[in-house]
C-alpha cells in the first residue's frame, strides 16, 4: 500500500515539477481584463439589439422570437460571467488572494446572480474530494442519484426523477440555474460568512435577478418580461450544467471511506473534454478537467499547454486519462444516470484501483 501511495505521490511531483519549469503556473491576468471586455460588449450588443427588437415588435410580432433569442444569448454571457468567477475563486486571476475574491464576489453576484461564498465553500469541498460519496457535495443532488443507495433513499417527486434521471437529463439542466439560485439565498443564512459581506451580496443578487426583468418590462411588457427572464434562466443554468456536466458525471465513484492519493484521485475521477478554439472559449477551460483539478490555480490560457505534459506522463507511466468528445461524454453520462435510476441493485461503479485501495477490516 505505502509504496504504491509513493509511486503515484512521484508522479504528481515529477509533473509539478515540468509545469512549474514551463512556466505554466504564472498569472496571466491580461486574458481575463480582455475577456471581461469582450463579454460585456456582447451583452451590450445583445440588450442594445433586444431594444430595437422591442420597437420592431410593436409593427411584427413574429419579430418576438428574435427578441427570445437573444434573450437566451445573455444566459449565455451570463454563464461566462460565471466562469471567470470560478476562476477567481481558484485564485487563477491574480496574485492577490482579496483581489481575486472581490472580483469572483462581483462577477458571481451582480452578474451571474449567485452566492460567491456558497460556490467558494461548495466548490472547495468538490476539489477536496471529487466523486466521493458523502464527501463531494456534486454527487448529493436533489433529483439526480449516482448510487443506487441514493436513489432509494429519496421519497416523492425526487424519486421520481430519480428513476428516469437518464432520459430527463437534457431537460434538468434546464432547471440548474433555479437550483443553484435557490442554494445561493439558503447559503446566505449560514453564519460563517461576516453578516456585512452576506447583504452584500443578497443586494447584488437582488440587483442581477430584478433588473434585467424591469429593463425587459419596460421594452417588451410585464408579462413578456417574465417568459423572457424565465428564458435567460434557463439558458443560464443549461450552459452552465453542460459545461460542468461532463467533467466528472459517469466517471468512477470513490467510496466514502476510500482512501486515495491527490494524483490518482484527480485523474481516476475527472474526464476531459477533447478541446479545440471554440470549446475553450464556451467552455470555461473546463474541458481540461484533469489540469484544473491536479493545478486548480493555473490559469486558463495554460490548461492546454499544460495537458500535453499531463498526458505524455500518463502515457508513459500506463496511467488511464479519460478523454473524449462532448456529445460521447453526454451519452456516457446518460447511461450511467439510466444504470442507477432503472436498477434495484447496490453498484456504486467504482473503478478497480478504487475497490484496491479501500481500506478492509
Amino acid at each position: 500500500m505505502s509504496a504504491t501511495l509513493s509511486t503515484a505521490q512521484t508522479h504528481f511531483a515529477q509533473v509539478l515539477n515540468l509545469v512549474r519549469d514551463a512556466g505554466y503556473l504564472n498569472k496571466k491576468p491580461s486574458f481575463y481584463i480582455i475577456r471581461l471586455i469582450a463579454i460585456s460588449l456582447i451583452a451590450a450588443a445583445l440588450w442594445t439589439g433586444a431594444g430595437f427588437l422591442a420597437w420592431a415588435a410593436n409593427h411584427n410580432e413574429w419579430w418576438m422570437i428574435a427578441a427570445f433569442v437573444l434573450v437566451a444569448l445573455l444566459g449565455v454571457m451570463s454563464a461566462q460571467y460565471g466562469f471567470i468567477a470560478h476562476e477567481a475563486a481558484h485564485r487563477q486571476i491574480f496574485r492577490n488572494n482579496k483581489l481575486n475574491d472581490w472580483t469572483g464576489l462581483v462577477l458571481a453576484n451582480l452578474f451571474a446572480g449567485l452566492s460567491y461564498g456558497f460556490w467558494l465553500r461548495k466548490h472547495n469541498k468538490h476539489h477536496q474530494r471529487p466523486n466521493q460519496i458523502g464527501e463531494d457535495p456534486d454527487v448529493a443532488i436533489r433529483v439526480l442519484s449516482f448510487t443506487t443507495e441514493s436513489k432509494l433513499a429519496k421519497k416523492g417527486i425526487e424519486r421520481w426523477f430519480s428513476d428516469r434521471q437518464g432520459y430527463l437529463f437534457p431537460i434538468l439542466l434546464l432547471f440548474t440555474g433555479f437550483d443553484l439560485l435557490l442554494d445561493s439565498l439558503a447559503g446566505l443564512g449560514r453564519k460563517d460568512r461576516p453578516i456585512g459581506i452576506r447583504i452584500l451580496e443578497f443586494s447584488l443578487m437582488l440587483i442581477r435577478q430584478f433588473a434585467p426583468y424591469v429593463v425587459l418590462a419596460i421594452m417588451f411588457g410585464p408579462f413578456w418580461a417574465i417568459a423572457m427572464w424565465f428564458v435567460m434562466m434557463m439558458s443560464f443554468g443549461f450552459f452552465m450544467g453542460a459545461a460542468f456536466a461532463p467533467n466528472h458525471k459517469g466517471m468512477p465513484l470513490v467510496a466514502k471511506d476510500s482512501k486515495l492519493d491527490f494524483f490518482s484521485r484527480q485523474v481516476l475521477t475527472s474526464r476531459n473534454i477533447k478541446g479545440s478554439w471554440l470549446k475553450d472559449n464556451l467552455m470555461g477551460g473546463l474541458n481540461y478537467q484533469v489540469e484544473h483539478h491536479l493545478f486548480p490555480s493555473m490559469a486558463r490560457p495554460y490548461l492546454r499547454k499544460a495537458h500535453a505534459i499531463v498526458a505524455e506522463h500518463c502515457r508513459q507511466n500506463d496511467i488511464t486519462l479519460v478523454e473524449m468528445n462532448l456529445l460521447a461524454s453526454y451519452k456516457v453520462i446518460m447511461q450511467h444516470l439510466n444504470k442507477v435510476g432503472l436498477s434495484n441493485n447496490t453498484d456504486p461503479f467504482v473503478c478497480p484501483m478504487v475497490a484496491e485501495l479501500r481500506p478492509r477490516n
